[in-house]
C-alpha cells in the first residue's frame, strides 16, 4: 500500500494531467491565493478517494470491498473529489479491479473494489481508513495526514492512537542529498538533546524538529524543511566565548552570522535577550528569534554547524 501511494504521487508529479489535476502556473507560493488552494484541492482528490474507498466499502470474505454509490458519492462531494468516475478509472493502472463502474457513480450503484496482485491490499486500505475515521472521532473532513502518508503508527495499538513521528520523517521528506544532511546535523547532538517534531502539514511538506539541552532545557538547533527548502538554526547562547572558532569557518558561515537575523530589540515581553558577540571589530547583540540560520547547506557547511555546536555543548548547555 505504501510502495502503492509512493507510484502515484511520483507519476502525478511527473504527469498531472493525465490525473486530470489543475495545470496552472503558479508563481507565487502563497497558501491563501486560489489558484494554490485549488491545485492542492486538485492533488489530494487521489489519495482522497483511496480513503472514501475505505470509509464507504464493507469488506467482504474474498477480500473484496462492496460500496454503495450513493455513500461514495455523498463522501466524494465532501471530499471535494471531482471527476469520480475517471478516477476510478485510473486505479485500474494501478492493479485495482472496479466493477459496477458507469459514467458517473450515483444512487442504486454497488461497485466492488479488489487489487488483483494483492488481495489484501484493500484490507489494509480499509484498516487505514477506519483507523483515520476513529482517530478524527468520524469527521472525514478533519486532517488527513497520516493517511497520506499511509503511517502504520495509527494502526499499531488495538485502540487509536496518534502516532509519535520522528526526525526521520524529516529525512523522507528530503531529497537524498538532503537527507544526508538533515542526519547528520542530528547525530551532532542527538545524544544531548530532547527532540521535538512538528508536522505543520504533510501536503505543504512543512516540518520542524527543534533540539532542546537535556541540561540547560533551552533550545539548542532547530530544523525546518518547506516545499523543497532545508534549514538549520543555530542558538549559539555563548557564541561570545568561541569567536576565534567562528573565524577559522568558512567566510559563508561568517558572512550568515554576521547579515542574517536582526540586532536585537527585545521584541516581546517574554525576551530573554539577544546572542551578543564582537567579530572583527564590530559588536554584534544577534535577535535569538531570527538569528544564526543556514540554508542551501552543503556538508562541509554542516562540519562548520558541527564544530560550532560542539563549542556551544562544551559550554555546558
Amino acid at each position: 500500500l505504501v510502495a502503492l501511494i509512493r507510484n502515484l504521487y511520483r507519476d502525478i508529479a511527473d504527469n498531472p494531467e493525465s490525473f486530470g489535476m489543475q495545470l496552472k502556473e503558479n508563481k507565487e507560493y502563497n497558501p491563501k491565493n486560489t489558484d494554490y488552494t485549488n491545485s492542492n484541492i486538485s492533488f489530494t482528490r487521489v489519495p482522497n478517494l483511496l480513503l472514501a474507498l475505505g470509509v464507504c466499502g464493507e469488506l467482504q470474505s474474498d477480500m473484496t470491498l462492496a460500496i454503495p454509490g450513493e455513500a461514495l458519492e455523498l463522501t466524494g462531494k465532501e471530499l471535494k473529489i471531482t471527476a469520480l468516475p475517471m478516477l476510478l478509472g485510473k486505479l485500474e493502472d494501478y492493479g485495482f479491479e472496479v466493477s459496477g463502474l458507469h459514467k458517473s457513480v450515483k444512487k442504486g450503484d454497488m461497485l466492488t473494489v479488489s487489487h488483483i496482485d494483492n488481495r489484501a491490499l484493500t484490507v489494509a486500505m480499509k484498516a487505514m481508513a477506519d483507523a483515520l475515521l476513529e482517530l478524527n472521532k468520524g469527521k472525514i473532513r478533519q486532517s488527513k495526514n497520516y493517511f497520506y502518508m499511509m503511517h502504520p503508527g495509527i494502526l499499531e495499538n488495538e485502540k487509536v492512537k496518534e502516532p509519535k513521528l520522528t526526525v526521520e520523517s524529516i529525512y523522507h521528506a528530503l531529497d537524498s542529498q538532503k537527507g544526508k544532511i538533515a542526519a547528520a546535523l542530528h547525530e551532532a547532538v542527538a545524544n544531548e538533546t530532547k527532540q521535538a517534531l512538528r508536522m505543520g502539514g504533510f501536503m505543504r511538506n512543512d516540518w520542524s524538529c527543534v533540539y532542546t539541552g537535556n541540561k540547560s532545557k533551552k533550545v539548542l538547533m532547530s530544523l525546518k524543511v518547506e516545499q523543497e527548502e532545508f534549514s538549520v538554526k543555530l542558538n549559539l547562547s555563548n557564541i561570545g566565548k568561541f569567536v576565534p572558532v567562528v573565524k577559522e569557518q568558512p567566510e559563508k558561515i561568517q558572512e550568515a552570522i554576521r547579515t542574517r537575523g536582526w540586532e536585537c530589540g527585545h521584541c516581546n515581553s517574554g525576551c530573554t535577550g539577544g546572542f551578543a558577540f564582537e567579530m572583527d571589530g564590530q559588536a554584534y547583540n544577534k535577535c535569538r528569534c531570527s538569528s544564526f540560520v543556514f540554508e542551501e547547506l552543503t556538508m562541509e557547511d554542516v562540519a562548520s554547524c558541527r564544530k560550532l555546536l560542539a563549542q556551544e555543548l562544551a559550554l555546558g548547555i
